[in-house]
């Protein structure tokens, strides 16, 4: 979209791109989730821009669903189809410093990774039916310990070129 975004607060910054598609920042959950959280805001009336105007970039053609989506689980066949195909994340437990803020962060109720066994002096684990593959807990680990794989039948046969891709 040619543009740089730079923003200490990162719902803003959400929002900003979330606009640049022509797409309503309330229909994306994380954006929700992070205004509930007080982590900042996607009301455009609270958000100071500094650059160029953002109206002329602003992609109408962009292909993105614009329907309200709902947090919660995939059923049934869905819910297999997305395991098998769409990249997920997971923590290595050998970096994992078991500080809880891939959990606090997780924006789903309830949430997808947890201490779900109870036990703090484990990693937090997944349970990949609640997860919407938001990433939020891979990009605010503070110790970098999840990496999002891409599952096998995608990497065979999907647009990845067969190369598994884990972000650090």
């Amino acid at each position: 979209m040619n543009v740089l975004l730079l923003s200490a607060d990162p719902v803003a910054l959400d929002a900003t791109v979330c606009r640049l598609m022509n797409l309503d920042p309330e229909l994306v959950l994380t954006n929700q989730a992070g205004m509930e959280m007080g982590l900042g805001t996607c009301r455009q009336e609270e958000i100071e821009l500094l650059g160029d105007p953002v109206d002329s970039f602003v992609a109408n053609d962009f292909r993105v669903n614009r329907k309200p989506m709902k947090a919660g689980r995939s059923g049934g066949g869905m819910a297999v189809i997305k395991n098998a195909l769409v990249p997920r994340p997971y923590i290595i437990a050998d970096k994992c410093v078991k500080c809880g803020v891939c959990v606090k962060m997780c924006p789903v109720t309830p949430k997808a990774v947890d201490w779900h066994d109870g036990n703090k002096s484990n990693p937090p684990s997944y349970r990949y039916d609640r997860c919407i593959r938001c990433y939020c807990c891979q990009e605010l680990c503070p110790q970098s310990a999840i990496r999002v794989k891409v599952p096998f039948i995608r990497r065979v046969f999907g647009k990845d070129g067969g190369h598994e891709k884990l972000s650090s």
